[in-house]
């Protein structure tokens, strides 16, 4: 038991630890420094965010003004990340109706078809009553 009691007193500080008062005071200048460079910072991330809104808003402003009239029958898509316009556009927006079209008949096909069969099974199953 002599020997717990001796490595828990070598364990022991022997003295208290403390900052002295000279770093205490360069520590808290340097806080107060960093705070109001923070400062700075923040008043030029909010002008930068400002002058950034300003430009975007007169983009946007200029950006409508060049959009083409309404009254032009021109008819521009994008296809697999490509431009294309004019009669070659029309072509593929007319053969892209076409495919839905047929689609749309397909599907409605073949919900005509399972109404169908449903019908002939309450029939057969009414009938059966």
């Amino acid at each position: 038991m002599d020997e717990y009691q001796d490595i828990r007193e070598l364990l022991k500080p022997k003295r208290t630890i403390g900052a002295s008062v000279h770093l205490r005071q360069r520590i808290g200048n340097a806080l107060a420094q960093k705070r109001s460079t923070g400062t700075k910072w923040l008043w030029r991330a909010a002008a930068a965010a400002c002058v950034a809104m300003i430009v975007g808003v007169a983009m946007l402003f200029n950006s409508r003004s060049a959009v083409t009239p309404a009254g032009n029958s021109d008819c521009i898509v994008y296809v697999a990340g490509h431009k294309a316009s004019g009669n070659e556009a029309q072509a593929i927006v007319e053969a892209d109706v076409a495919r839905m079209e047929q689609f749309i008949q397909t599907v409605a096909q073949q919900n005509a078809a399972e109404q169908e069969k449903v019908n002939q099974f309450m029939q057969h199953k009414y009938l059966e009553k």
